[in-house]
């Protein structure tokens, strides 16, 4: 008997032996796609699923999860990480405030290759029940198709609101729920059957922006805390493209001026200092308290000509909620011509601590602005700094808050210089900057985002699903009957 057992562990030992000398071991992180490494993820978020990336041949993937106790809670094998969303969601609730220490081999030319391990931040810090968003081809020549959409951000559920073929095919892009409170939610549409529909605890009505006493129709909205006034600017927009390979295109103002909505009385605000002949002024935001209107102004330029020189600057208005009045002077917070760069649209985080604004060299739509960044204006200390691991070495440009201020979701380029995709970011309030973003997670996320021939762009949270009756709208939209608003 003992003969045996001997024989039994030199057997052992021998494939033990074998099995070590065909595993490689790395001095390097996974190269893994999406990249999760060291990101900081809420205790709610969807199942982070990834596989590796482009480049890498490779026949199959293991990989174990280990809780702060060294404990196996998640393993999977296969060509992509896949998690389970109720095992996914049990580990992440006792990981609160903890790390998981993930482990990856991946077998590359018939070796298997152990990398260094890494960690992901579970923060007690929850995120919205969803995005919406809008999904359109990123050449932006023709909308063609397009839609807005809700995504639930527990797992991968996407809901249309508004197709563009429910309107014959119009264009649906600016949209905003109040602080992320979708009761109060409105929505742009161009074309054939132009309109804002505005919904407000379950009322829906179809107005019409562009009268005589307007100037235009209404975008880039902006609930004020209360819900009795919606910020707008209204933009006459123009296009140009370019023959180079860096940049495609250039989305600049002929003009623009900012306003404010009254949804009870179907009266517009127009403050004099935001409507000045020889400026560009455009994306408003509210305040967290309700007393100031931020947006960006530009000097008038003459265009297209001068669209590469346009720099906007950040500004501030006062505002009396009470009695619907402003201020008698505009402050700059921060200036153009003394930072050389264009500063807009700004978002305040709804603590009242900080706005969000995206910076360029130039301009205004920064979507195809390779250079554009995130930047945190802190309005306690005045201080303007990078927003930190939110940014990449690509474009940042669309971007908002969620309704506790402890996160934040960019458009971002930084995958593969064309398509937008949504990546979410953990603001640490002891550090005052972003934590390393991620992407916003898919099962099998190579295969969709590969086969997805859509970008993101104006995402926003909300606290719940959109209470939002497609069919209502889209007959609300093809009817003729539009409310006018007016001075």
């Amino acid at each position: 008997m003992r003969n045996v057992l001997l024989a039994l562990v030199s057997m052992l030992a021998i494939v033990s032996c074998r099995d070590s000398a065909n595993i490689y071991v790395s001095d390097e992180l996974p190269p893994i796609w999406p990249d999760y490494t060291s990101v900081t993820i809420p205790i709610n978020i969807a199942p982070l699923d990834f596989g590796m990336a482009d480049g890498v041949e490779f026949t199959g993937m293991k990989v174990s999860v280990f809780d702060r106790n060294g404990r196996t809670v998640l393993s999977s094998a296969g060509k992509t990480a896949r998690f389970p969303i109720r095992k996914w969601r049990k580990v992440l609730a006792a990981s609160a405030g903890e790390s998981l220490h993930y482990e990856v081999s991946a077998k590359v030319d018939g070796k298997w290759i152990r990398y260094v391990p890494f960690d992901i931040n579970v923060s007690r810090d929850s995120i919205d029940y969803g995005l919406t968003y809008r999904m359109i081809p990123p050449g932006y020549q023709s909308f063609g198709h397009m839609g807005l959409y809700e995504r639930r951000l527990s797992d991968f559920r996407q809901r249309t609101l508004i197709d563009s073929r429910m309107i014959e095919s119009g264009c649906v892009n600016c949209h905003t729920a109040n602080r992320a409170d979708p009761d109060w939610f409105s929505i742009h549409v161009r074309g054939k059957h132009s309109a804002t529909l505005m919904h407000i605890k379950n009322q829906d009505e179809c107005l019409n922006t562009a009268t005589d006493s307007t100037g235009g129709f209404f975008v880039y909205p902006y609930w004020h805390p209360s819900g009795r006034y919606i910020a707008y600017s209204v933009n006459k927009t123009r296009q140009s493209f370019y023959s180079s390979a860096d940049r495609t295109l250039e989305v600049y103002d002929e003009n623009s001026d900012v306003i404010v909505y009254c949804p009870e009385t179907h009266k517009i605000l127009r403050p004099a200092l935001t409507n000045i002949k020889d400026k560009f002024e455009t994306m408003p935001a509210f305040s967290a308290d309700g007393k100031t209107l931020f947006f960006s102004v530009a000097d008038a330029g003459e265009l297209p000509r001068d669209a590469m020189r346009m720099k906007y600057s950040l500004c501030s208005l006062a505002f009396d909620p009470e009695t619907g009045l402003f201020g008698d002077h505009v402050d700059t917070l921060v200036s153009a011509s003394r930072t050389n760069r264009s500063h807009v649209s700004v978002k305040p985080s709804y603590d009242g601590n900080y706005l969000l604004v995206t910076v360029a060299d130039y301009g205004t739509f920064l979507i195809d602005h390779p250079e554009a960044d995130l930047w945190i204006y802190d309005l306690r200390t005045g201080e303007y700094y990078p927003a930190g691991g939110i940014n990449s070495g690509n474009t940042e440009s669309f971007h908002n808050w969620s309704a506790n201020s402890r996160w934040a979701v960019v458009s971002s380029r930084r995958d593969d210089g064309l398509y937008t995709r949504l990546y979410i970011s953990h603001f640490n309030p002891e550090t005052k900057l972003f934590d390393k973003a991620f992407l916003l997670p898919q099962r099998n996320p190579r295969t969709y985002y590969l086969e997805l021939p859509y970008s993101y762009n104006t995402p926003d949270f909300t606290l719940k699903q959109v209470p939002f009756d497609v069919s209502k709208a889209r007959k609300l939209l093809l009817s003729a009957g539009r409310t006018p608003v007016s001075l």
